[in-house]
This record gives C-alpha cells, sequence and structure tokens, in this order.
C-alpha cells in the first residue's frame, strides 16, 4: 500500500530529489504523479455519484450534502474488495486535500471561503484520514500518525467510521434489489484535446465503468443516468440534475498531476 502522506513527504522529497535526476528516477516520478491523479480522479467520482444518488433517488440529507458524499465516497473505497488499489487512492486523495489547503492558507484567511458548501480543505482532509483509520487501524494507522491525530483520537474514529456506514447503509437499503435491475448508467468520453494522455489513462484504468457497475450492481436507479469525462475549461468534476449527468473534467487530472509534481515532489518550473 502506497506510504505518501502529507507530514512525512518531506523526507520523500529529499530522497527523490537531486542536482540532476536519473531518467529512471524522472519516469518513476512522472508515474507516480499520474498515480495521484488518477487516484483522485477515482475519489472524485465516488463523491459525485453520491450526489448522484441524493438526487436521483430523493435521498435525505442532514447536514451539508458535501460532507455527506464525501463521507459516503470514502466509505465506498474503504468496502470495495473488487478494487485492490481502493485504499491508495483514499491516501492520495487525502493528501490532495492536505495541499490544497496548504497552498490556500499561503493566501491568507481572508481568502477562505467560509460560508463555501464544501468544509475547508484541511478539515475534509482529516475527516477522511479519520475514517479511514477508524475502518482499518492497521492498514491507516501510519497515515494518521502522519496527520498528528492522536491515539485516544484514532480510537473514537471507529465511532465516526461506523456511524457514517449504517447511517448510509439504512438511507440506500429502500433502493436494493436483488432481482431487480435498474437503470442502465451511460458513459461518454468526449474529445480531451491538449488533456489526452489524461483522458488515455482515465479511461484505460476503467475508473468510470467500475464506478458504474458497482451502482448498477447494488441500487435500483429510476432512470438513465450518464457518466461523462470531458474538457471543461476549468479543473472541476459535478453532478448536473438537470440532465442527471456526473461530469469528469479532464482539467481536474492535469492540475492534481501538477500538483502532484509541483507542491509535492517541489519540482522546478522546468520541470515537465
Amino acid at each position: 500500500m502506497r506510504t505518501l502522506c502529507a507530514t512525512v513527504l518531506a523526507a520523500c522529497i529529499v530522497a527523490a530529489l537531486s542536482p540532476a535526476l536519473e531518467a529512471e528516477d524522472e519516469l518513476s516520478i512522472l508515474s507516480d504523479a499520474m498515480d495521484f491523479a488518477m487516484h483522485d480522479a477515482t475519489f472524485t467520482m465516488y463523491h459525485e455519484i453520491g450526489h448522484m444518488l441524493i438526487s436521483e433517488l430523493g435521498l435525505p440529507v442532514l447536514g451539508r450534502e458535501e460532507d455527506a458524499v464525501d463521507a459516503l465516497a470514502t466509505v465506498w473505497l474503504l468496502t470495495d474488495d473488487s478494487d485492490p488499489d481502493s485504499y491508495n487512492a483514499l491516501i492520495d486523495a487525502a493528501d490532495g486535500w492536505y495541499f490544497n489547503a496548504v497552498d490556500s492558507t499561503g493566501s491568507g484567511v481572508d481568502d477562505f471561503s467560509y460560508y463555501s458548501d464544501h468544509s475547508l480543505d484541511i478539515q475534509r482532509a482529516y475527516a477522511m484520514v479519520c475514517l479511514m483509520v477508524g475502518k482499518d487501524a492497521d492498514a491507516f494507522g501510519d497515515t494518521a500518525d502522519a496527520y498528528e491525530i492522536d491515539a485516544d483520537q484514532q480510537e473514537a474514529c471507529s465511532y465516526t467510521y461506523e456511524q457514517a456506514r449504517s447511517s448510509w447503509e439504512m438511507l440506500l437499503e429502500p433502493h436494493t434489489d436483488d432481482e431487480y435491475y435498474g437503470a442502465p448508467i451511460k458513459i461518454v468520453y468526449e474529445d480531451a484535446g491538449e488533456y489526452a494522455k489524461f483522458a488515455e489513462e482515465f479511461e484505460g484504468r476503467g475508473i468510470m465503468e467500475h464506478a458504474a457497475e458497482l451502482v448498477m450492481e447494488n441500487y435500483v436507479l429510476p432512470q438513465t443516468v450518464t457518466f461523462r469525462a470531458t474538457q471543461c475549461g476549468e479543473a472541476n468534476a459535478f453532478f448536473d440534475p438537470s440532465e442527471s449527468e456526473v461530469i469528469y473534467c479532464y482539467e481536474l487530472a492535469e492540475y492534481m498531476y501538477y500538483m502532484y509534481l509541483y507542491d509535492i515532489m517541489g519540482w522546478g518550473e522546468s520541470s515537465d
């Protein structure tokens, strides 16, 4: 399992960087950057699918919907035995929120959007890690330690995880049926233009296909839903209720890729 986590990155950077990177080292880091971007894409798809289920199934939400679907996405990845990389996806997604927070903090507290539908990025990172260590302390204990979550709080996170898991199971249970197959999910890949390498990786890993299969196997959708990968003009992902579409933007993959290279690995502007 991937061991990268936020507060041990300095050691990783020192070990990885040298005055002149060997070609093999550079290729390895570029590969890790793509993994980081695709792991974030996996979590992001599950997050937006959570919005889709709330809308399509008419589910009630108490509190912030964004926090609720973060929890759902995390629980899904923690319990998806069919995806051997799901734990790595969670670690990288949490680190993505952490480094977004580190970057935004430098802009000053006045730039924080306290009125946003989302919790602050740093809160999202810590909430995810709490659910992770609450589900599997052996697998995520080092990650929680790196985030400086103390032992007592890590133990308390097991209740937090069970509460999130059981709450979502209770909400979704009326929409499960072992004998009835609901409406299908349509998958669309649009032209990626300059983001072709990210689109090829995204499609090649079958991220949308795997997510669609899990949804259709477990829940009865009332109408056809589309999962669409496309260019959006911004690094984003969202659910469009008017079209019943989950949209993943290729620009987001590029953004996370370069976050890994520049913000995490410390590459200079001259690095490609």
